[in-house]
């Protein structure tokens, strides 16, 4: 029978909606919900709140899972708040329902306004509570047993393009250094040039045509609509700074690579599982990537005492003997894969020297050879070769983060921000990985005891056949045994 056609849907008046029932089992946000209590940041956030004076706060737990959601989908603020009011999913994962956004109440939980929330990642982000979540959430990692005792790091940098242009570049102009004579004149003239100036006067001189005006104005919003012509013009981070971000940097990481304003954002990732152990922003500079993850190795020992490093995988920007040195001085076996795998000699002087200068940089040079000849000797021996291999895991990380969850540009303006944007990345990312180990885990433990009943058929049916079976071959080989005896032409 054919359709009838209906001119507009007619909804009913009273409608039931269970937010649950919407959400399908196998969601990452219901996935999301059950890998990880939120309920931690409240302890957190305490000391941030006075009791008695005040607003009351919103739910910091409820912020955290805003926050989640902005990283997890790639959404910009703005554009979240527009879809949590028909995104079913969203709003279960928040604590809330249709009713709540639609029509709030303070006697039920409701959708905190946008501004408070911009507000609240002010304030967490001076306090360090971005911080902290990374650090529970990689504990979590550890504890679920995705992360081993022994881990095996990989380190490595990326370059994210700041929210600024190019055209915002301005040369930087130091104030002049005056004497107190010069710098009081200069204040005397000053004052004489704004001295008022007599109305009679003003009046008395003719006012400039209405054709003149017109041109003038025309040519200098003109000038102002086009951008400022580079070329033949040298830029340096020394000479120029941008205005709309004072702290991004020019940088290129190749000859051929044009250069923009950027940041660098440094991961040390766990190559077995993916996790990323630690993550930092830092400005734009070429020994920026050795130096913080120096940092990052150093810090991952007092921040994860449970764990220890046993192997670094780099590239071979890391294969500086200052950096190798620094790594064997830490108990951590560098697997850096280095320009040249030929031991170098170690140098030797015809002549002795007397002056304390000239044999510390002697000293200093033999050390160097022989740290990176104990570098070149692992890679030779070849024993760490499939760890080393997934040291690609790093850059599998920085490309999750740039085509899923926004990492390609920077969302705000400064290193500070630039760094709640890193944190909140590496987040969302680890606990992905998460959900993904606890939905694929094997059944050990508690966890085997979830189906007795099956387990005890399983096993009830096994043996039963492997008693047949035997009780078959009892009876064959006898009779095998009285036919051997028999000649063939019987």
């Amino acid at each position: 029978m054919k359709a009838r056609k209906s001119s507009a849907i007619q909804p009913q008046m009273f409608q039931f909606v269970d937010m649950d029932e919407l959400v399908p089992k196998k969601h990452i946000l219901r996935q999301l919900n059950e890998a990880l209590d939120f309920s931690v940041v409240h302890d957190w956030v305490a000391p941030l709140y006075t009791e008695r004076t005040g607003r009351p706060a919103a739910d910091p737990e409820r912020m955290v899972r805003l926050m989640l959601l902005s990283y997890l989908f790639n959404h910009s603020e703005r554009e979240l708040y527009q879809l949590l009011s028909m995104h079913a999913g969203y709003l279960w994962f928040c604590g809330l329902d249709f009713e709540s956004v639609q029509r709030p109440s303070p006697n039920r939980p409701s959708l905190p306004d946008r501004t408070t929330l911009v507000k609240t990642r002010k304030l967490w982000r001076k306090h360090g509570i971005f911080e902290q979540m990374m650090i529970h959430v990689v504990d979590q990692c550890i504890a679920a047993g995705l992360v081993k005792p022994d881990v095996h790091a990989g380190v490595d940098g990326s370059q994210v393009r700041a929210n600024a242009s190019v055209h915002s570049l301005q040369e930087i102009t130091l104030a002049p250094v005056h004497s107190i004579e010069e710098y009081l004149s200069e204040l005397a003239r000053q004052d004489q040039d704004e001295m008022p100036v007599d109305p009679k006067k003003e009046d008395s001189d003719p006012p400039p045509s209405s054709s003149v005006r017109s041109a003038s104005e025309t040519t200098r919003l003109q000038e102002e609509a086009v951008h400022e012509d580079f070329h033949g013009k040298k830029f340096s981070n020394a000479t120029h700074r941008s205005v709309t971000d004072p702290d991004a940097r020019l940088y290129k990481k190749s000859k051929g690579q044009e250069a923009y304003l950027r940041y660098l954002v440094h991961n040390v990732v766990d190559v077995t599982s993916g996790v990323i152990l630690s993550t930092q922003a830092s400005l734009a500079a070429g020994t920026a990537e050795r130096e913080i993850s120096l940092r990052q190795l150093t810090a991952l020992r007092f921040q994860h005492p449970t764990i220890r490093i046993r192997t670094v995988s780099a590239d071979k920007a890391y294969g500086t003997p200052e950096y190798l040195g620094a790594l064997f001085a830490q108990g951590m076996i560098p697997l850096v894969s280095l320009r040249n795998l030929e031991l170098e000699p170690i140098p030797t002087w015809k002549r002795q020297t007397h002056e304390a200068e000239k044999q510390q940089k002697r000293e200093v040079k033999v050390q160097e050879v022989l740290i990176k000849n104990k570098a070149k000797r692992i890679q030779l021996e070849g024993k760490y070769r499939q760890i080393q291999k997934r040291r690609t895991r790093c850059e599998h990380a920085f490309a999750e983060a740039k085509t899923v969850h926004g990492l390609d540009r920077a969302r705000s303006r400064g290193l500070e921000n630039m760094q709640e944007q890193t944190l909140l990345t590496a987040i969302v990312q680890n606990l992905k990985r998460l959900c993904r180990f606890k939905k694929k885990r094997p059944q050990t433990g508690s966890l085997a005891c979830q189906n007795p009943e099956s387990v005890i058929r399983e096993e009830t049916l096994t043996s039963a056949i492997s008693r047949l079976c035997s009780a078959i071959f009892s009876c064959i080989r006898p009779f095998h045994t009285v036919n051997r005896h028999f000649s063939p032409d019987f």
